[in-house]
Formats: C-alpha cells, sequence, structure tokens
C-alpha cells in the first residue's frame, strides 16, 4: 500500500504558524504596555506610537494566517509553494521600531529626571 501524501506531515507549516502567532502577539502585547508606562511620563506620542505597535503586529498576525492558509493549500494541491510576500515581516520590522522609539524615548526622559 503505497501513501499519496503530497508533503511531508512533520506539521512544519503549523510549528511556523505557532512561533509567528507567538511573536507578533507579545509584540501587540508590548506596544499596548509600552503605551500605558509610558504615557505619564511622555504624553500623547508615547501613547500613539505604542498603538501604531500594536496595530502593525496584529497586521502581520493576520498576514501570518493568510500565509499560512496559502501555503497549506499549495502544498495539498501540488506540493510546492507559491510566492508568499513578506510584508507581515516588515509589518513586525515596523511594530519593534516604533516600540523601539517608545522605549528610547521612555529612557531618555527618565535619564532626564
Amino acid at each position: 500500500m503505497t501513501d499519496e501524501k503530497v508533503f511531508d506531515p512533520g506539521l512544519q507549516p503549523e510549528r511556523t504558524l505557532l512561533a509567528w502567532q507567538r511573536t507578533v502577539l507579545s509584540l501587540a502585547v508590548a506596544g499596548v504596555l509600552a503605551a500605558r508606562f509610558a504615557a505619564p511620563q511622555i504624553g500623547l506620542p508615547a501613547a500613539v506610537l505604542g498603538l501604531i505597535s500594536a496595530a502593525l503586529s496584529i497586521a502581520a498576525y493576520v498576514g501570518v494566517r493568510y500565509r499560512y492558509r496559502r501555503a497549506h493549500t499549495g502544498l495539498r494541491a501540488a506540493a510546492t509553494l507559491h510566492s508568499l510576500s513578506a510584508w507581515p515581516l516588515a509589518a513586525l520590522a515596523g511594530s519593534t521600531f516604533t516600540l523601539g522609539i517608545v522605549a528610547a524615548v521612555y529612557a531618555l526622559g527618565v535619564a532626564g529626571e
């Protein structure tokens, strides 16, 4: 009896999806916490940047879910991956960048006191 599976059943796409989900959700929480803790020191810009960071993280989450569905469908149908966009990675990088700006401004504000 031969098994006609078109890709390895090792669940690599699922593990990759879970890793991405943990990363983007952690970064979204970090953005919200940065907005919460830096807003009293810095004011409205910290809150805006923290929320932008969280929003970019959520956008990356949606993009990662879409990428997983597309990869899973491609592997099931033809055992090949379709070309996938890197915009979730760009959203994650933007989220990290804005979170870094909030942290740097907060650190400079606390050091200046």
